[in-house]
This record gives structure tokens, sequence and C-alpha cells, in this order.
């Protein structure tokens, strides 16, 4: 019973590498000593990774229940969703132009604390289509 997959009292140490990995924010910071990023990545939880430039954001809108919009308009325009929980200090790090990139964990597990910062779904949606 000492290796349940669930929590339970008799599986309360984790292994320090799942705690590191548990506690951390799935998003990247920039270096203070490095230039503000010109993109930021935005990483999938089925291996894809789109980049989009800051100079194209327009508006973040954190909204209530865990939901944070990103709004750009560059070539088309595209609104980013981001469903998670704890996405307040990720909503002032865009804004500042700190990330580098954001990772989608996909459905929240046993080893990721519930008083951390969690990203559990990034949807993008395409606007407008380029001119033809």
């Amino acid at each position: 019973m000492t290796h349940m997959p669930f929590p339970s009292n008799e599986n309360a140490l984790m292994s320090k590498s799942i705690a590191k990995a548990a506690t951390q924010e799935p998003w990247d910071l920039a270096k203070p000593s490095d230039p503000p990023p010109i993109m930021f990545q935005v990483r999938l939880s089925n291996g894809n990774i789109v980049s989009f430039a800051y100079c194209d954001l327009r508006e973040t809108r954190l909204l209530s229940a865990g939901y944070l919009k990103l709004c750009l308009f560059g070539m088309e325009k595209y609104h980013i969703t981001i469903e998670g929980r704890h996405l307040t200090d990720l909503a002032n790090l865009i804004g500042m132009g700190k990330i580098k990139s954001l990772t989608e964990l996909g459905p929240r597990t046993f080893e990721h604390p519930e008083t951390c910062p969690s990203i559990d779904k990034i949807t993008i949606e395409t606007l407008t289509g380029p001119a033809s």
C-alpha cells in the first residue's frame, strides 16, 4: 500500500524531483539580465509549440474563475484563453513582458498541489484570417 497512485497517509512522502516539479510555475521567465523577450511561446500538452510576438499583444483580461484571455492583433487576430488556477502572477508578468514560455499541464494530477499555479488548458482561437 506504500505505492498508491493517490494521496494517502501511507504515501505522504514524494521523491524530491516530483516535489520540485510540482511546485514550479508552468511558465518560464526571462532573466533580469536579459533584454525583454520579443516573442513568447505557448507549449501545448500535445507537443505543439506556437510563438507570438509581444508587439502584437493588445489586451490581457483576467476573468473570474481561473481564466486569462490574451488578445493579439497582428497579421491575424487571436484570442488565447488560458484556463487554470492562481493566474494573477502570470497576468502581471505577461503585462510586463517577462514571460518566455507558457506550458499547458493538462489534467490536474495529485503531484501538483492546489496552492501552486497551474495551466490546465490553453485554447488558441483565430478570429480573422489573412487577406486573400
